[in-house]
Parts: C-alpha cells; sequence; structure tokens
C-alpha cells in the first residue's frame, strides 16, 4: 500500500513537472490595436479567435489583446511590429504608403459598380499572397507576415452639414486616404490624411466636414456624433486592411503546425470580417446611429456620380505612376491581378450568403491553405 502511494506520489511530481515545463515554454503574445475596444474586430473577432489558438495549442500559444491605441497608433503599428514591442497587429497600408507601396497600390485600387466585399476582401489577399510578390517582399522587409485581411464595403460620405451635389462638396474638408485622397481632389474638395482615431476629434472641433468611410464606423468610432447627415451614394470599395500583421520573429518560432493554425484563422478572421462586421452589423449600425443619433440619410443629386466615374478614368495611371515613383518595378500588373480576381471571386461570393463558417472553408481551400508557409 506504501509502495503504491508512493509511485502515485511521484506519477503526480511528474505530470506537475511536466505542466509546469509546459507553462514555461508558453508564448504569451501581444496583439496591438489601435481601434477601440468596441470596435468589431476587437469586440467580435479576435477574442473567439485568441481562444481557439490557446486551445487548439494546448495552452502553447497565447495571445491578448490590447485595444484602443495603447501600444501603438494606426502609424506606428507597422514599426512596433517591426520591433517586437508587440507580436501582432492591425496594418492599414494607407498610413505608410511609402513603406508598402505595392500594398498601397492595391488599396488605392477603388472598386465601384458593386459592393460585393466578399470578393474585393478575398481578391486583394488572393493578390497579395499570390500575384505580388513586391507586397511579401516589402512585408519581410518589416520583419513581419501577413494573415488575412480584408476590404471595406462601399464607403459614404458623412458631414456636419448635407452634402447633395459637387457644388456642396466643393471645399469641404474630408478624411480620405490613398485613391480616395485624389478622388475628392478631383471633386474640389479638400483631402485630409488623417486616421480614422484622429477624425473623431477632427469632426468634434470642426478641422474636418465630412468623414469618409464605411457606415458601421458612424457607430463605433463615434462620428455619428458630430456627422449628422449621410450622402446616400456608394463612393467605391477600397483595402486591404492585413487583420493580422504578425512579427516574423514570433512566426519563424512557431512550429508547422501552429503556423498552419495561425493561417487557418486568418481565413477565418477574415470571414468573420466581411460578413459579420461588413454586411450584417455595417446594416445594424446604420439603422442604430439613425434611431438613436438622429442621422438622416441625403439623397443626391445625379452628379454626385461624378465623384467616382471621373475619378476612375484616370486612376489606372496615376496609380502606376505613383507606383513607379515609389520603386516599383510593374504596378500595372498588380492592379490588373487584382481586378481580374475581383471578377474571378464576384463568381464565387454569392455561392456562401451569409453563412460565415462556409466562407471560411471557402476562403481556406482557395487561398490560405495554398500560401507556402515556409516562403511566406
Amino acid at each position: 500500500m506504501i509502495a503504491h502511494r508512493s509511485i502515485s506520489f511521484s506519477g503526480m511530481a511528474l505530470a506537475a513537472s511536466l505542466l509546469a515545463a509546459q507553462h514555461a515554454n508558453a508564448q504569451e503574445l501581444i496583439f496591438g490595436s489601435w481601434t477601440p475596444a468596441r470596435e468589431y474586430q476587437n469586440a467580435q473577432v479576435m477574442p473567439d479567435l485568441f481562444k481557439t489558438i490557446e486551445k487548439e495549442t494546448n495552452g502553447q500559444i497565447k495571445w491578448k489583446l490590447v485595444p484602443g491605441g495603447q501600444l501603438a497608433d494606426g502609424k506606428t503599428t507597422f514599426t512596433a511590429v517591426k520591433d517586437g514591442l508587440i507580436q501582432g497587429g492591425l496594418a492599414v497600408p494607407t498610413y505608410v504608403p511609402n513603406t508598402v507601396p505595392a500594398l498601397f497600390i492595391i488599396y488605392s485600387t477603388v472598386i465601384v459598380g458593386h459592393n460585393d466585399v466578399i470578393a474585393t476582401s478575398a481578391a486583394a489577399m488572393e493578390t497579395v499572397y499570390f500575384n505580388c510578390p513586391d507586397c511579401l517582399d516589402e512585408v519581410r522587409k518589416l520583419n513581419a507576415v501577413p494573415l488575412g485581411g480584408w476590404t471595406t464595403p462601399a464607403y459614404v460620405l458623412a458631414c456636419r452639414e448635407p452634402v447633395k451635389s459637387l457644388a456642396d462638396l466643393k471645399g469641404k474638408r474630408v478624411r480620405a486616404t490613398g485613391g480616395n485622397a485624389e478622388m475628392f481632389k478631383l471633386a474640389g474638395a479638400v483631402p485630409v490624411g488623417a486616421t480614422l482615431v484622429e477624425a473623431v476629434s477632427l469632426l468634434q472641433r470642426g478641422g474636418l466636414d465630412c468623414q469618409h468611410g464605411i457606415a458601421d464606423w458612424l457607430r463605433t468610432f463615434g462620428y455619428a456624433d458630430f456627422a449628422k447627415y449621410v450622402t446616400d451614394a456608394p463612393l467605391g470599395i477600397t483595402g486591404p486592411a492585413i487583420g493580422m500583421f504578425l512579427n516574423r520573429d514570433t512566426w519563424n518560432k512557431f512550429t508547422p503546425e501552429q503556423k498552419r493554425l495561425h493561417m487557418k484563422q486568418a481565413a477565418w478572421m477574415s470571414a468573420k470580417m466581411m460578413i459579420g462586421n461588413f454586411i450584417i452589423s455595417e446594416e445594424q449600425g446604420l439603422q442604430t446611429v439613425i434611431k438613436d443619433k438622429g442621422v438622416q440619410m441625403i439623397k443626391p443629386d445625379a452628379d454626385f456620380e461624378k465623384v467616382t466615374s471621373e475619378y476612375k478614368k484616370g486612376e489606372r495611371a496615376r496609380n502606376i505612376e505613383v507606383g513607379k515613383n515609389f520603386g516599383l518595378k510593374d504596378p500595372g500588373a498588380i492592379i490588373d491581378a487584382y481586378e481580374k480576381n475581383v471578377e474571378k471571386w464576384r463568381k464565387l461570393s454569392g455561392t456562401v450568403g451569409r453563412d460565415i463558417d462556409k466562407l471560411a472553408d471557402l476562403l481556406d481551400k482557395e487561398i490560405y491553405s495554398k500560401v507556402d508557409l515556409s516562403k511566406l
């Protein structure tokens, strides 16, 4: 009996020792998000994603979300990830165009004529992974790895005063970046290159007349407190944002299985954002600010469509010139690949409806599972 108890205690001690060693070897990583805590990615997506990763790795990888720009803002996220201050973050290329010019060229190719956010999001990431070596090279130089991403749905204009015509738009200070900045410049407005967070105080102080972005940002960023008039006209789809801009040193410490898990979760993260945020929450958010904040939808005059139509006439030539000035050898090839992929994904996007898991599986099958992780 004594001998049996001795063996039992010995086994327990060994198990405890193994658990302690496992805990000591666990990677505790920081995802620093510069968007507010209530923003959809922070509130609805990353917590579930991180729980899945911790569970699937038996606690070997634990991610902690730090939202609200406590560690880095939209611009400094790139260097914070590069230097390992944070191990992951949300990266928006338009804030640092000279640092990631190839990604910026995709971002500046505004898609008009439809509002298929699934098609544009999937096409953007397929282009990044398979048709844009320069995209991967510039991310590699930043000591990072791009995991997942998305475009937005079509942007709208939310203003402090009603804007229903080109005449109303002239002289208005509009938060706009990338190709959108050029679009508003051509329309006679004054583009202001503020981040999404900076736009809040600028609208409050009168430093901005309008915010150009998706309807749900009226709620999540609080723009509806100051911008009460939404011009009911789609102004093009832009992106991608890289949903999980991951420190490369951290990535290289992952096992092949852990890398594959993160890539598969990147597909789910992207699907959740596309459908959960940019379709379902987008609809709900607009109705909420109309009801609770007194936001009004303004029907534009017929001439307002010239905002996008006139811009698109010269967009390709302008983007190619910008890309070459940034040192890209063939920016036109990146643009062509993206637009071709958009048309491919428009044929696929309708097959998933609003089923997030079905879209995640499709993204994984068509894109994420095909990425050569050893060369990423």
